[in-house]
């Protein structure tokens, strides 16, 4: 009973010290002045992750399970929100800033920050493709707060990844003993910075699980331990990863694939009592997996898709990741857990489970190159941060071996002036590559442009402004719009040639800024070829009728560049993969196509702002 008592307040209170560490952690921050381009924030990282070694390895130490827990969940929160939260304590924006991928991101959160209602970051009409619970919630608890989505990006990222790493202590609690869970739950997270996790920290919110996952997974086949306490976990799990981020899903559920044709192989399992098991954890994933997928599933009977989100292939995913040939503390934990996962794979349950994590791991780079034949890719660079955590683990247990090894010797030869604490040794070695890895993030996170990244007003983060940049007109660019349409965001479909405007504003865009963001349901290239038919039209009629007689719901704003030839412009996007380059020819209107009373006409900075009246609202 106080097992499950104390497993329960891991995967309850545990995050919401996570999220308290977090907090106070951005408050301190706030009243620390680190001047930009000095060395004042290495400093600072440097020195609190020693300090959080320290919890860390009292945690290990601590006898008590009443203090080592509550150790273990500040310790482990603190890991990744400690060097992340100095490391952006100039500006407002998460990594990276609202550039790539944290584009959608941000107008997802800024979608879900507005309404509630289930909807695509971009196209009105169709249910969200991409797993959305993760900034439904993020959106949520930013209007709650009544804070801006694209400012709350920042701490709820942060604090999601300091989640992660109670929720991996919490899951490896199940399977080990606690110090060990300690243990491995920092390689994890160690494992995360150097694998540039945090720029995704949703899909790290499982990824980080599917070591232990695996380890579950091989007693739940060989079915060892308590089966109901087992399969619950693993099919919440899966669960979770349907509704966050769905590469982890597929990843994980090939993994249990996997053990379980292998506990069959070896005749550790029986049929029977085996597809019993699937179908319990199938049962436990599926509730959370149709809040998602049913929706997009039931829209998509009958109508054509196209999806883009598989064609690319960043260098990461080209080459396979050899961690433990790195020169990296890290790099030292994997080459220890190779080490020891490859000898004890036969033996131990924890051992198979990880080993079976890696070898899934470098199947699915094969897979994903294989998969270029076809035309895409299996985004292979996204399972990086699984194989090499799943390798950091392994050190834990192979230095736990080291020690029960050595102690009969140590003690044969121990007298009472030279003692010799084999443990006392290890958590100094633990604590040192703790030390040297957060030191390390701000190297592992080069990135540019999110302190300088305009806010939603046209303004930078130190209140300049440079007229020539685009962005500096965001804020004249939604007031114009809002004024001409009297509408709310949400109620209004715009094709725009800012994309940073459709970020930080919950307009509905007629079409992506990439391919590779467009919902399949939404078909990108017809959405292009349309824009295209439209910018052709013979007149000022002829474009009024095409954009009536669309299939999708046309836009009824439209935000143009004004080009030298005055000429307006929408920059398009089109997939051309493998070929990594997506620029194209713009779609180019003549300027007396809105020639209209239908329109009204402004012109803001360096675009035009044409607004069409009488369009019904997006319901």
């Amino acid at each position: 009973m106080a097992r499950r008592l104390l497993a329960a307040a891991d995967l309850v209170a545990g995050p919401v010290v996570a999220v308290g560490v977090v907090a106070a952690g951005l408050l301190l921050a706030d009243r620390i002045t680190v001047p930009a381009g000095s060395n004042v924030g290495l400093a600072l990282t440097a020195t609190g992750g020693a300090l959080v070694a320290v919890v860390l390895a009292a945690a290990a130490w601590s006898r008590s399970p009443l203090v080592a827990a509550p150790l273990a969940w500040v310790g482990l929160a603190a890991l990744p929100a400690l060097p992340l939260t100095l490391f952006l304590v100039n500006t407002p924006h998460y990594l990276f800033g609202v550039g790539g991928d944290q584009q959608f991101r941000v107008a997802f959160l800024t979608r879900f920050a507005d309404s509630a209602r289930l909807a695509d970051f971009a196209y009105a009409d169709v249910p969200p493709y991409y797993p959305a619970a993760w900034f439904w919630v993020g959106g949520r608890l930013a209007s709650l707060l009544g804070v801006e989505a694209w400012a709350f990006h920042k701490p709820f990222s942060i604090a999601t990844m300091a989640v992660a790493s109670v929720l991996t202590y919490a899951l490896w609690a199940l399977v080990t003993t606690r110090a060990r869970a300690v243990g491995a739950a920092v390689a994890t997270t160690l494992a995360g910075s150097v694998t540039l996790a945090a720029y995704s920290p949703y899909s790290w919110l499982t990824a980080a699980l599917v070591a232990p996952l695996a380890v579950l997974g091989v007693r739940l086949v060989r079915r060892s331990g308590s089966w109901v306490r087992t399969a619950l976990p693993v099919g919440l799990v899966l669960g979770l990863a349907a509704v966050t981020h769905t590469q982890i899903l597929v990843f994980a559920g090939f993994v249990l694939a996997v053990l379980a044709v292998d506990g069959l192989l070896t005749r550790a399992a029986r049929p029977a009592r085996l597809a019993v098991t699937v179908l319990v954890v199938l049962a436990a994933a599926l509730p959370l997996t149709l809040v998602h997928w049913l929706p997009y599933l039931l829209a998509s009977v009958g109508e054509p898709t196209y999806s883009a989100g598989q064609h690319f292939l960043a260098e990461a995913g080209s080459r396979w990741p050899l961690p433990m040939l790195e020169a990296t503390p890290v790099g030292a934990l994997c080459l220890a857990g190779t080490v020891w996962v490859v000898a004890r794979f036969r033996t131990s349950s924890v051992a198979r489970g990880l080993g079976v994590t890696v070898v899934c791991g470098y199947a699915w780079y094969l897979l994903s190159t294989v998969a270029l034949a076809a035309g895409t890719t299996l985004l292979a660079f996204r399972i990086q941060p699984i194989l090499t955590a799943a390798l950091a683990c392994g050190a834990v247990w192979a230095a736990a071996e080291v020690g029960r090894r050595w102690r009969p010797a140590v003690a044969a030869a121990r007298t009472r002036r030279s003692p010799v604490p084999v443990a006392a040794v290890t958590t100094i070695l633990a604590a040192a590559v703790v030390v040297g890895q957060v030191q390390s993030v701000p190297q592992d996170y080069a990135w540019t442009g999110a302190a300088q990244d305009y806010r939603p007003d046209g303004t930078r983060p130190d209140g300049s402004r440079d007229e020539a940049d685009a962005d500096a007109w965001l804020g004249e660019l939604r007031t114009t719009i809002d004024g001409l349409t009297g509408r709310a965001p949400r109620e209004v479909v715009v094709a725009g040639a800012n994309r940073t405007l459709l970020t930080y504003t919950p307009y509905f865009s007629f079409q992506a800024s990439q391919p590779q963001y467009a919902n399949p349901l939404a078909d990108f290239p017809a959405r292009t070829d349309e824009l295209r038919r439209w910018a052709g039209a013979a007149g000022p009629e002829q474009l009024l009728g095409a954009l009536d007689r669309s299939r999708f719901r046309a836009p009824s704003v439209f935000v143009l560049e004004r080009a030298a030839d005055g000429t307006l412009r929408l920059p398009l996007a089109q997939d051309r993969f493998p070929d990594p380059r997506q620029g194209t020819d713009p779609a180019v209107f003549a300027p007396q196509l809105f020639d209209d009373p239908a329109w009204q006409r402004r012109d803001v900075g360096p675009y035009a702002v044409l607004v069409r009246a009488g369009v019904p609202p997006v319901p």
